[in-house]
């Protein structure tokens, strides 16, 4: 039987990791997060996690003539993700207030094939304005990218969701239909294209005899 595809997974915290969050020593599969639901929303079975990291503990990996630390931590959670034997890196990263995030975590996505050789694919990007406003996407709510990030976790909150509640999130996810998303929740949308563009077909050239 062929082996699993390994997924790297790198974001803020528990929200995004489930017990995959905090030190590696205590990681387990025992409570998921976000990231893995929205991954097994695209492909349900075939994979597995194979590490994981929080964005702070990311290595910063220094690449030339780049000034912002997140195209850094791309690097570095590619390394990580590379030195691991994984097969994809997936990862997100709250946008915040910080509006030159998404374009650094685009420059570090594409310099890490040529700055790491060998490197796995890279599902990743910014969550806007930041993981809340995802779930309120999913949810059905419109508009979601024009929020701060305190309207959003306001917002999830009237909605009976408390922004800190992980599992809460994973079962919305559980539930939702992918295919009602609001058109204008683009930083989501684009995610996901993303891995339906790589984890299916790892998967499949995987099993295929």
């Amino acid at each position: 039987m062929s082996a699993k595809v390994k997924v790297f997974l790198a974001g803020e915290g528990s929200n995004e990791l489930g017990s995959f969050a905090g030190h590696p020593a205590y990681h387990d599969d025992e409570r998921h997060g976000v990231l893995h639901a929205l991954l097994t929303r695209i492909q349900p079975d075939g994979w597995e996690v194979g590490g994981a990291r929080t964005w702070k503990s990311i290595r910063k990996l220094r690449a030339r003539g780049a000034t912002h630390a997140d195209t850094h931590n791309v690097l570095g959670a590619t390394l990580d993700a590379k030195e691991a034997r994984c097969d994809v890196l997936a990862f997100c990263r709250d946008r915040d207030t910080d509006h030159e995030r998404v374009d650094a975590i685009k420059t570090g996505i594409a310099r890490a094939p040529t700055e790491i050789p060998g490197s796995p694919p890279i599902v990743g990007g910014v969550a806007i304005p930041l993981i809340e406003g995802w779930l309120l996407a999913v949810l059905g709510e419109p508009r979601t990218e024009t929020m701060s990030p305190s309207a959003a976790q306001k917002a999830l909150e009237a909605r009976g969701h408390a922004a800190k509640d992980g599992e809460a999130m994973v079962r919305a996810i559980e539930d939702a239909d992918l295919g009602k998303l609001p058109p204008d929740a683009t930083s989501l949308h684009a995610w996901l294209a993303q891995a339906r563009a790589v984890l299916p077909p790892l998967v499949a050239s995987r099993l295929a005899p």
